[in-house]
């Protein structure tokens, strides 16, 4: 095992892709369809890396970003941000 990643994305094949993709380089990767749902899974499970949507419903990733680095510093939970455009 390489690392623990979550991949948050609302569109379900880009999260099936982006996670299939680091299932075959040997990381564990959980996923979430919502902000909500991933602030959830980094509230339960010890998680090395987030791969976020920029744009997603409800709350986008640039908040979730925000409500992650009230409480974690980029040191301590790097987060990729991405888009499908």
């Amino acid at each position: 095992m390489l690392g623990r990643i979550l991949v948050v994305d609302d569109d379900g094949v880009n999260r099936k892709l982006v996670s299939a993709s680091l299932d075959k380089r040997d990381y564990v990767v959980t996923t979430a369809s919502s902000a909500y749902e991933a602030l959830a899974v980094l509230a339960e499970a010890d998680i090395d890396l987030v791969i976020l949507d920029i744009m997603m419903p409800g709350m986008s990733g640039m908040e979730m970003l925000s409500v992650i680095r009230q409480t974690r510093s980029s040191s301590q939970l790097p987060v990729i941000m991405v888009t499908a455009k």
